[in-house]
């Protein structure tokens, strides 16, 4: 498979069922999907998750990308979500050529790494891969937390001002759809 934008997974709702195995969850963002891409001659693009609409935010989110040449190993796609500094209705600010807010971008998952498609690893190896690049601001690594209490992680992260949680299984591959998004039952968004 070459480098290039991809579909990226979708979570389900979750509607209560007994969740077993090993299983983290991370702060649902309420931002616009992103994915940015580094090619093998240091060019990196950022597009939104729906390729039908050929979405390549590059050229307006490019002072974005410039801070990652350094950062990111070429050919590697990272699955992320875009934010401002004062929340999703200001995200089309940063879009403008003086933005009126500052960009957060959330990158919780990785699909390509120097070259490799990892999406067959499990979700665990692909946190380890990630942990090991050093983002700075406005680049937020988001780790994950093991899933202790379902009620109480997300009532943690809703404190926090956040939409809610998203649980994912831990041994979970990333699934890349060939014409849609693939919605799976290992990654469960609860708001």
């Amino acid at each position: 498979m070459r480098i290039g934008p991809v579909w990226l997974m979708q979570p389900i709702p979750y509607f209560g069922e007994k969740i077993q195995g090993d299983w983290i969850y991370e702060p649902k963002i309420d931002g616009w999907r992103m994915q940015i891409i580094h090619y093998k001659n240091n060019h990196l693009e950022c597009w939104g998750r729906r390729l039908e609409r050929t979405p390549n935010w590059s050229d307006k989110l490019g002072y974005l990308l410039d801070e990652l040449k350094n950062l990111l190993p070429a050919e590697t796609l990272l699955d992320c979500e875009l934010y401002s500094s004062e929340g999703r209705r200001f995200i089309p600010s940063l879009f403008a050529k003086k933005p009126k807010v500052k960009p957060l971008v959330y990158i919780f998952d990785v699909v390509f790494f120097e070259g490799q498609n990892v999406s067959t690893k499990s979700l665990k190896k692909r946190k380890s891969i990630l942990s090991k690049i050093r983002f700075k601001s406005p680049f937020i690594y988001i780790p994950g937390k093991p899933l202790t209490s379902i009620r109480q992680n997300y009532m943690t992260e809703v404190k926090k001002g956040r939409e809610g949680i998203v649980i994912k299984k831990l041994n979970s591959p990333y699934l890349i759809g060939k014409e849609s998004p693939i919605a799976t039952h290992n990654w469960r968004k609860i708001k």
